[in-house]
C-alpha cells in the first residue's frame, strides 16, 4: 500500500519551451522592367514552418507616359499600370541575422493602358518567381523607435529587417524587377533565452 501512494504522489514535469512563429510583412520600393516599366511598389505577408515558406504578395507598376497641365491642373495623364496578386511557395534558409529563399507560384494580375482618354484592360494568369537576401536582429534585443533613439519595452522577438528582392513574372506581359525591402515580424525563431 505504501508503494502504491509513493508511485502516485510522483509528478511528472514538463518543460515547454516557448518560441515564437516566423511570421513577418515587407514592402519593397523598385523598378521594373519588361511587359511593363516603371516604378514598382510590392507589399508580402509570410510565414515560415521549418524551411517552407508560404507568401501571399501584392504588386503594383506604375508608368506614367505624358501628363498635359492647364496652369497648374493636369488634363490628360497617359499611363501604362498593372496590379498582380500572387500565391508563392519556396524555401527560405535562415543563418543567423541573414537570410535568403526563393520561392515560386501563381498570379492574378490586371494591366490597364490609359491614352488620350481610352482605356484597354487586360487581366491574365502568370508565374511569379521571387528571390531575395534580408538582415535581422540575430538575438532578442529591445524594440526601437525611430531606428534605435528610443529603445521600448523588454527584449522581443519581434523586428525590422532590411533587403533586396527580386521578382519576376513569367506571362502575357513578363517582367523582372529589383526592390529595396523593408521588413517588421518574427523572422526567426528566437529561444527564450536568447
Amino acid at each position: 500500500m505504501g508503494y502504491a501512494s509513493l508511485i502516485a504522489q510522483e509528478k511528472v514535469e514538463e518543460v515547454s519551451i516557448k518560441t515564437n512563429p516566423v511570421f513577418f510583412g515587407d514592402f519593397s520600393l523598385g523598378y521594373t522592367n519588361g511587359g511593363i516599366q516603371g516604378f514598382s511598389v510590392t507589399g508580402s505577408l509570410n510565414y515560415q514552418k521549418k524551411t517552407n515558406l508560404f507568401t501571399f504578395r501584392t504588386l503594383e507598376v506604375l508608368h506614367i507616359e505624358r501628363i498635359d497641365f492647364f496652369i497648374l491642373f493636369p488634363t490628360r495623364i497617359d499611363f501604362e499600370q498593372m496590379s498582380e496578386y500572387s500565391l508563392l511557395y519556396g524555401k527560405r534558409m535562415i543563418e543567423n541575422g541573414f537570410s535568403y529563399h526563393i520561392s515560386g507560384g501563381i498570379s492574378f494580375a490586371s494591366y490597364t493602358h490609359n491614352y488620350q482618354g481610352e482605356k484597354l484592360s487586360i487581366d491574365y494568369v502568370g508565374f511569379p518567381i521571387e528571390a531575395g537576401i534580408s538582415w535581422f536582429k540575430n538575438k532578442k534585443k529591445r524594440f526601437n523607435v525611430l531606428y534605435g533613439l528610443i529603445p521600448v519595452g523588454k527584449p522581443t522577438s519581434f523586428g525590422r529587417s532590411i533587403g533586396f528582392k527580386l521578382h519576376a513574372n513569367i506571362a502575357k506581359r513578363s517582367y523582372v524587377g529589383l526592390g529595396l525591402t523593408f521588413g517588421l515580424g518574427w523572422h526567426k525563431i528566437y529561444n527564450d533565452e536568447e
